[in-house]
Parts: structure tokens; C-alpha cells; sequence
């Protein structure tokens, strides 16, 4: 009789109720193991991640400087028959970029240690003589405080300890970012990138290459115009600004000059970062009217960026409205913090190109056809 049971069933429905039990058996291993042993995958996440890092770093890198790296390849191979002139390229790129780093620390340090003399030693003395004195009183309001706002020395010790750890991953994911972009920058199409795209062909077809294509053509128009136009002005608008702020004899000129430059890289904050730096090098030395006269160089200076440089360098690479602009800082700021904001826009470009070549496409197939 059960014989008879099971050669009434139908087989090939058997055989995929089987294949579904054994999947989501599999599916609960798989689950409970990940589950019960957290501490390994976060783990193994911080090493694909501590991996993953340098790759990204340096493929950003690579990106910005490969416009540079192919006109000085050309320079060099006017005749297309010198195999060393991309490298020499990309050694002249690096030594120019690390000659521009050592002359603007150099200069922040200069600035430094000139205004260092305009510090009052004698009452940084006492301040730090009554800090001693009332050490202990200190820090029990510094305690009761932080517990009014639900805070504890601990979780201020663990946050240095994690912003410490965070500062050191940055510049040791920097430092690998380089080796991976001069490594990059050397393969050119023949290796990596020749591979992956062969690969990407083979997997999925030559139509979806095509497609993929014109979308990284997209990409590439829409962040290279916005992120290297953004870093040409910020760096012109940093100089402007140190030169300015100089020659008024504002404190720390140079540090806020560099404090604009990065500032600007991110839509709307530049003025607001240069204000600030401004007021707080100002205040402490009790040096109102240069305070002041740095305010309207900083306001000047922006006035002349936002109507005739940013303008110029931006208006024939990226094309989005003001409002998407702002949007965008918003919800990149949301997700992805200073981040976030920094490709936001780009973003939205690429997102708003996207979205009109869709309705394009509407457009065409609702046309009637011409008999």
C-alpha cells in the first residue's frame, strides 16, 4: 500500500519539494552558524574592510590623475613608440603632488610658529597653575556634567580611543591607497582593467557591455567634470584666501587659507568654514579689526568664486539646478556624512542624466511611426 502511495506521487514535484527541504535546512545551518559566532564575521568583515579600503582609496586617486598621467604620456610620446613614458608620467604626478604637500605643511608650520609669539605664556602659566589648583573640583563638575547629558568619562575615553583608531586608519589606507593607485596608473588597459572587462564581456554579452559602458560614460562625465572642477577651485580659492588673509595680517592665515580651500570642496560651506577659522583665530589674541577685515576678504573672495570661478570651471561639465543641489547635500550628508556630501552632487548629476535618457527612450517608442 505504500508502495502504491509513493508511484501515485508525482515524482518531479517530489524532487523539487526535496531540493527546497535541503535548501532551507542549508539555510538554517548557514544561519545559526553566523549567528552563534559573531565575533568571527566581524572579524573576518574588518579584514575585507581594512582590505577593501586601500583598493577604493586608490582607485579615487587613479581616477583624478589619470587626465593628468595621459597628457604627460603624450607629452612625452609624441611618437607612440616610448614604453617609459607613462611611468615617467606618473613619477612626475607623485613628485609634484608630494612637493605641493611638503610646500603647504611647510608654510602651515611657518604660519604657526610665527603667530605662537603672539600667545600670552605668562597667562597660559596661570590658567594652567589654577587648572592644578582645582583639579579635583574640575573634574567632579566635569563629571556631573557629563552625566546630566547621560555621558561618562568611559564612553569619552572610548570615543578618543575610537576616533585615534579611525585617524590611524586613514592614513595607513592612504598610504596603501598610493601604492595601489601608482600601481593603477601603470597598468593602464593591458592588465586589471583589460581582465575585468573581458571578463564583464564574456559573462554578460556584448549588448550589456555596450550599455554598461555608456552608463560608466555617464559616470565619468558626471564626476570627473564636478570632483576635478571642485578641487580646482577649492585649491584656488585656499591660495586666494592665504595670500589675502597675509597680507591683512590675520593670525594663522595660512591654516585658515587651507581651512576655506577643503571647506569649498563641499557646496554652501566654504564661506561658513572660513568664518569660523577666522573668528577663532582672531579671538584669542583680541584682534577685532582683523577679525573683521578678514570676514570681508573671506565675503569678497567667495562673492568673485561663486559668480565667476565655480561658474567657469563647472558650467560645461555638470548641468543639475540649484534646488537638486541642495537636495542632494541633504540626503548625501543623511547617508554618508562629509562623505556623502562630497559625491552627492555628482550623484544627483549622474541620477538626473540616467532619469532623462530613460524619458528619451519614452519618448521615442510613443512617436508614431512614419509609414
Amino acid at each position: 500500500m505504500l508502495k502504491d502511495f509513493w508511484a501515485r506521487l508525482d515524482q518531479k514535484y517530489l524532487k523539487i519539494c526535496k531540493y527546497a527541504s535541503i535548501t532551507v535546512l542549508v539555510t538554517a545551518i548557514v544561519g545559526a552558524i553566523i549567528f552563534s559566532t559573531g565575533d568571527f564575521w566581524a572579524k573576518l568583515w574588518s579584514i575585507f574592510a581594512a582590505v577593501l579600503r586601500p583598493i577604493i582609496i586608490g582607485g579615487i586617486i587613479s581616477y583624478l590623475l589619470e587626465p593628468v598621467i595621459k597628457k604627460l604620456e603624450s607629452l612625452f610620446n609624441r611618437d607612440k613608440k616610448h614604453k617609459w613614458a607613462r611611468p615617467l608620467g606618473v613619477l612626475l604626478t607623485f613628485a609634484v603632488i608630494a612637493a605641493a604637500a611638503l610646500a603647504v605643511l611647510s608654510t602651515l608650520a611657518v604660519s604657526i610658529y610665527r603667530n605662537v609669539g603672539s600667545l600670552d605664556f605668562g597667562a597660559i602659566k596661570e590658567m594652567l597653575q589654577s587648572f592644578g589648583n582645582d583639579y579635583a573640583e574640575i573634574m567632579k563638575e566635569l563629571e556631573e556634567k557629563l552625566a546630566s547629558l547621560n555621558l561618562s568619562t568611559e564612553s569619552i575615553s572610548k570615543f578618543l580611543s575610537q576616533s585615534a583608531e579611525a585617524v590611524q586608519n586613514f592614513f595607513s589606507g592612504l598610504l596603501f591607497g598610493v601604492i595601489f593607485a601608482i600601481y593603477f596608473l601603470l597598468d593602464e588597459n593591458d592588465g586589471i582593467f583589460g581582465y575585468w572587462k573581458r571578463a564583464f564581456r564574456l559573462i554578460f554579452g556584448d549588448d550589456q557591455q555596450e550599455k554598461f559602458a555608456l552608463f560608466v560614460k555617464d559616470a565619468d562625465n558626471a564626476f570627473s567634470g564636478y570632483i576635478r572642477g571642485q578641487l580646482v577651485d577649492a585649491t584656488i580659492v585656499g591660495v586666494l584666501a592665504t595670500i589675502a588673509l597675509t597680507i591683512a595680517g590675520v593670525p594663522y592665515a595660512a591654516v585658515v587659507g587651507a581651512c576655506i580651500g577643503f571647506g569649498n570642496l563641499i557646496p554652501y560651506f566654504g564661506p561658513i568654514v572660513g568664518y569660523v577659522a577666522t573668528i577663532l583665530a582672531c579671538l584669542p589674541t583680541e584682534q577685532y579689526g582683523k577679525m573683521v577685515l578678514g570676514l570681508v576678504i573671506i565675503a569678497v573672495i567667495m562673492f568673485i568664486d561663486g559668480n565667476v570661478i565655480n561658474p567657469k570651471l563647472l558650467s560645461d561639465n555638470i548641468n543639475v539646478h540649484p534646488l537638486l543641489v541642495v537636495a542632494a547635500l541633504i540626503a548625501g550628508g543623511a547617508v554618508g556624512g562629509i562623505a556623502g556630501m562630497l559625491i552627492a552632487v555628482p550623484t544627483a548629476a549622474l541620477i538626473k542624466l540616467q532619469f532623462d535618457r530613460y524619458l528619451d527612450g519614452l519618448e521615442k517608442r510613443k512617436q508614431p511611426r512614419r509609414r
